[in-house]
């Protein structure tokens, strides 16, 4: 007999979802964060796609239907219902929609727990640092760079001579910086920058090469560094601060830190099955008083 918690997928690929009513869900359901190392990455999707169907349901809103908030969730118990027809190893054919055009993507689901539980090791005072405290401010300016709102003294960041105020473009050759989409859903499009950057810190070593492409006053310049220990820099330089905007998926001022040093592997590893199950609770609860509702982890 098969034990499942109520909302939690059986399969996933590694992805998280959201749609809002906007104009922009006629393309389908936003796709907010990619996880390292996930069948949907090695599929090539990536923050900022847009899913427009999954095994031939749509998942598109009708143009008559932007602006109503009640089909926004629509959309999301609509994708649910799929979801919870799958089972880890099925292959899910997605229309997904990116760089301004339509493509057919397949995609093999994996166990939550192989993805989820996998991900959260080794601890996080083992993991790679740069010694960045990161933000996205929801203004137009992300289309610089994610902005940098703190630098560690003696990590890797400041050694480097990145400032405060600074903004990251790239990591490695990987674009982070946000996009424009020309319309009132435009903060969608900037916002995911965070995401693929930790994304791309997360398959850092400690001692690895790092190319950044660095924007402060007025230019962007090349910068190589080396990427720490998080357990050799002071306590302060191990978190990843994330703080609203006037436009910002979570209200206005809004931040969350977490202190990996503090947060034991297996209660970590709850969390992360708790977001999971709770359609991303951990941060999402952030996201419901904006335009981020109705997410979906899978």
């Amino acid at each position: 007999m098969e034990m499942r918690l109520a909302g939690s997928p059986r399969a996933v690929i590694g992805i998280s979802t959201s749609s809002a009513a906007s104009s922009r869900d006629t393309l389908g359901v936003f796709v907010g964060e990619v996880r390292s190392g996930s069948p949907a990455e090695k599929a090539g999707i990536e923050e900022g796609n847009r899913i427009a169907s999954i095994n031939g349901v749509s998942l598109r809103l009708s143009a008559a239907d932007v602006g109503d908030p009640e089909m926004a969730g629509v959309m999301t118990r609509r994708l649910t219902r799929e979801l919870d027809k799958l089972k880890p190893g099925d292959e899910v054919d997605l229309r997904v929609y990116a760089g301004g055009q339509f493509k057919n993507v397949k995609v093999k689901t994996v166990a939550p727990a192989d993805l989820y539980e996998t991900a959260v090791r080794p601890s996080m005072s083992e993991r790679a640092t740069l010694g960045l405290r990161l933000a996205s401010t929801g203004s137009s300016r992300d289309t610089l760079g994610v902005f940098v709102i703190g630098v560690v003294d003696d990590g890797p960041a400041a050694k480097a001579g990145i400032e405060e105020g600074s903004r990251i473009a790239s990591i490695n050759g990987v674009d982070v910086r946000g996009r424009r989409s020309g319309d009132e859903d435009d903060v969608f499009m900037r916002a995911p920058g965070v995401s693929r950057l930790e994304r791309e810190v997360s398959r850092l070593k400690p001692g690895d090469e790092v190319n950044l492409r660095v924007y402060f006053n007025g230019q962007y310049r090349n910068i190589a560094l080396k990427a720490a220990r998080a357990s050799d820099l002071p306590r302060s330089g191990r978190s990843i601060t994330i703080m609203g905007g006037d436009n910002m998926m979570l209200p206005p001022m809004a931040r969350i830190d977490i202190d990996g040093a503090r947060i034991g592997d297996e209660v970590r590893g709850a969390l992360e099955r708790a977001r999971v199950v709770t359609g991303g609770a951990l941060i999402g609860a952030g996201r419901a008083f904006g335009r981020f509702g109705n997410r979906v982890d899978w």
